[in-house]
């Protein structure tokens, strides 16, 4: 099959469109968790065929070239644009759930299904958050920069950092390699939580009736379009152990288990566009139905256990385009 890669799977996608339950399907569709940025990190894109290449961005168009044609010949033909090598591949991403005929006899008239079906898309979407931040993590090395700070300068230490300057020199950075300013900070939930107490940045707003600093302040201070505060949650614990919840994006070193607490400095367009160098984008397969968004929901029978069991299915695959458009910063709290 064209696309696929070692590691995934070559079972045929079941796409069958025969159990499908559009009202459920326009829950999951619906469905978002304010926790979640994902998917404004690695936008959505949606793709007609489950494989495929796309477009990179590359640096043809500062090329200087000569551009005087002399009388009788040819105007010079300029480079054409990259095509990536790497192809996307639309994985199948799907849990499912039974509501068992007993259950509904005893509940209390709540939306078994509505519920099971959020509580299946919400995983799904937990599980891409998850992959989100790995694909950063495994890409690192092609970012425009990976800096893991340590003592003096993690931005936890308000005597010494200076998260700011930090923040503007990395911007140049970004600015000349991909020719565009960044516009989005993104941090982990702790870090927000030191920025907003670090001196140098209140000091900033100290002429102005203004309390503890929120997340629009810091976008005022970081000269950014986008400030996002990635505050989802995961269970780290084995199954069958009592719950650990942890930060998706990194808590301070000083707690345990420590997760490398990530600050994100990009260039991440408001919607997906051609020929614009956007950090990464999620490649979602509509598999033949355009409006069903790239999910689909389905209901049947399981006489078996005599329940009723609802499937959530979303193919996708997370691909850094243009790896330079972004940076980050790792174990940025103590």
């Amino acid at each position: 099959m064209r696309g696929w890669r070692p590691g995934k799977s070559k079972r045929m996608a079941d796409i069958s469109l025969q159990y499908l339950d559009q009202p459920l399907n326009n829950v999951s569709v619906g469905y978002k968790n304010d926790d979640f940025f994902g998917e404004r990190i690695f936008p959505i894109v949606p793709v007609k065929k489950q494989s495929g290449r796309y477009w990179i961005f590359a640096k043809e168009k500062f090329r200087q070239y000569e551009t005087i044609r002399h009388a009788k010949a040819e105007a010079r033909e300029i480079a054409p644009w990259t095509l990536s090598n790497n192809p996307y591949y639309c994985d199948d991403h799907s849990l499912k759930d039974a509501i068992s005929d007993e259950e509904r006899s005893n509940s209390d008239g709540t939306d078994l299904e509505v519920n099971t079906t959020e509580n299946l898309t919400d995983a799904i979407l937990l599980d891409f958050e998850i992959r989100a931040r790995q694909a950063l993590i495994n890409n690192a090395g092609s970012l425009s920069f990976n800096t893991t700070l340590s003592g003096t300068s993690q931005w936890s230490d308000y005597t010494n950092s200076d998260p700011i300057g930090a923040v503007e020199q990395q911007k140049t950075v970004i600015k000349k390699n991909i020719a565009m300013s960044p516009n989005t900070l993104a941090v982990s939930y702790p870090i927000y939580a030191a920025l907003r107490q670090h001196p140098r940045i209140i000091d900033r707003f100290k002429y102005t009736q203004v309390g503890l600093l929120q997340a629009e302040h810091l976008k005022s201070a970081f000269d950014v379009d986008n400030f996002w505060v990635m505050g989802a949650e995961y269970d780290s614990a084995n199954e069958g152990q009592s719950p650990t919840l942890n930060f998706i994006w990194g808590d301070r070193t000083s707690v345990s288990p420590p997760v490398n607490s990530i600050a994100l400095l990009a260039f991440i367009p408001n919607e997906p566009t051609r020929r614009v160098p956007a950090l990464g984008y999620t490649f979602r397969w509509l598999f033949g139905a355009p409006d069903l968004g790239g999910t689909l929901t389905k209901r049947y029978r399981d006489e078996k256990r005599t329940s009723d069991v609802i499937e959530v299915h979303r193919y996708d695959d997370i691909e850094l385009t243009a790896p330079l458009a972004g940076g980050i910063w790792q174990s940025v709290v103590a």
